[in-house]
C-alpha cells in the first residue's frame, strides 16, 4: 500500500482520540462529550430547545442531528434560545478542538508521518487529508521538520490559493542538471476546515488567533457547505486522487458518516479497479455502518484490493513497517527527533 504510485490518507476523529497530555488522557473530544457539553450550555432551556427543534433520538444523542434540526427550525420559525444555544455550542466546540498545547503529546502523529512519508521522491507527493478541526498534524510535522504543502501563501498572513497545491520543493544546485526534491513534503487537505482559518474579507487567511475560525460545524448540511470555497478545491482533487491508477487509499479513524466523502470513495472503490483500500477500525471484524459492510462483502468474494484491519491508530501505527532505502537524511532526522 506505502509502495502505491499515488498514496493517499484519510484521517477522521479517530487519530486525535490517540491524543494525551499530562494526567489528562484522551484530550480530544468525542461527538458525546461534545454532547454533554451542550447540554450544560443549555441548562434548563435544553429540553425547549430539543422541541422547538422537533429534535428525535433514533439510535443515540447526536449534537450533529441536533444541531441540523435547530439550523432547520430557525429558518422556519426563528427562536432566541436556539440561536443563542446554536452559537454558545459552536463556540465551544471551537474551544475543544483547540487542545493542542505544548504539553501535548503527538508521538503517534510524529511517528505516523515519518513512517508513511518514506517515499521516493520520484513519486507523487503523500497526500494527507483530515477532516479533523485541531492542529495535531500541523504540530507533528512542525516537531520533525516535515513540511505540509497546505494551500496557503507563506507571506504573512498566509493566504489561500489552491493553485500552491501545485507547487513543490526542491533544492537549487548549479551542478545538478535534474532538480532534486527535498524530501519529507506532504500535501494536506482540510475537509472540513480548521480552528486556525478565517475569512477575511473574500480570501480565507490562516490565523493562530482566529475568533471565529472558518470549519464546517457538525450539521447534515456539510454536503452543500463542501462545496463552498476552499473546501471545493480540496474535495475536487480528493476525487480526482481517487479516480488515478495504482491508487492505495488508507483509511484510519474515519467513520463513513460524513456522505459527502463516502460516497466518493465507495463510487472509485466501485469503478477504480487499480484502487487499493486499507480502512483501520476497532470495529474492523463487526461493521456497523453500510460502508464497512460492502468492504467486508467484497474482501469475502475474493476483491483483492480491499483491507479492514481491526486496530486503533496507535496500534495501527506500531505495525506500520519502514520501507526499505531509506534515504540517510530521514534515518538522521530521525536520531535527531528521538534526542540521540
Amino acid at each position: 500500500m506505502l509502495l502505491s504510485d499515488n498514496l493517499l490518507i484519510l484521517a477522521g476523529l479517530g487519530t486525535s482520540l490517540s491524543v494525551n497530555e499530562k494526567d489528562k488522557p484522551h484530550v480530544a473530544p468525542t461527538m458525546d462529550d461534545l454532547w454533554n457539553a451542550a447540554k450544560d450550555i443549555a441548562g434548563a432551556n435544553f429540553d425547549e430547545i430539543v422541541k422547538i427543534a422537533n429534535y428525535k433520538t433514533i439510535k443515540k444523542d447526536n449534537i450533529e442531528s441536533l444541531l441540523s434540526q435547530c439550523h432547520v427550525s430557525q429558518l422556519v420559525s426563528p427562536s432566541g434560545v436556539v440561536d443563542e444555544f446554536v452559537s454558545a455550542t459552536e463556540k465551544m466546540i471551537v474551544k475543544r478542538c483547540r487542545f493542542v498545547t505544548s504539553e501535548t503529546s503527538l508521538d503517534s502523529h510524529a511517528s505516523f508521518l515519518r513512517k508513511a512519508a518514506q517515499r521516493s521522491t520520484k513519486k507523487p507527493r503523500l497526500k494527507l487529508i483530515t477532516t479533523n478541526y485541531d492542529l495535531c498534524f500541523e504540530r507533528a510535522a512542525s516537531d520533525i521538520n516535515f513540511i505540509l504543502v497546505d494551500g496557503f501563501s507563506h507571506a504573512q498572513p498566509p493566504k489561500f490559493d489552491g493553485g500552491l497545491y501545485d507547487l513543490d520543493f526542491i533544492r537549487r544546485n548549479d551542478d545538478r542538471e535534474k532538480p532534486d526534491y527535498v524530501p519529507n513534503v506532504i500535501q494536506f487537505y482540510k475537509l472540513h476546515g480548521s480552528v486556525d482559518w478565517e475569512k477575511r474579507s473574500k480570501e480565507v487567511v490562516r490565523n493562530e488567533k482566529a475568533e471565529s475560525p472558518l470549519i464546517i460545524y457538525p450539521r447534515t448540511n456539510k454536503y452543500e457547505l463542501s462545496y463552498d470555497h476552499p473546501y471545493l478545491e480540496m474535495m475536487s482533487r480528493f476525487q480526482y486522487s481517487l479516480r488515478e491508477p495504482n491508487t492505495g487509499l488508507v483509511i484510519v479513524g474515519f467513520g463513513f458518516n460524513d456522505a459527502h466523502i463516502a460516497q466518493p470513495i465507495m463510487a472509485a472503490v466501485r469503478s477504480n479497479i487499480k484502487l487499493k483500500v486499507l480502512v483501520i477500525d476497532p470495529a474492523a471484524e463487526n461493521p456497523t455502518n453500510p460502508e464497512l459492510a460492502i468492504l467486508q462483502k467484497l474482501i469475502k468474494s475474493g476483491d483483492f484490493r480491499a483491507t479492514l484491519l481491526a486496530s486503533t491508530f496507535e496500534e495501527f501505527v506500531s505495525t506500520i513497517p519502514d520501507l526499505p532505502g531509506n534515504e540517510q537524511e530521514q534515518h538522521i532526522r530521525r536520531l535527531l527527533a528521538a534526542g540521540a
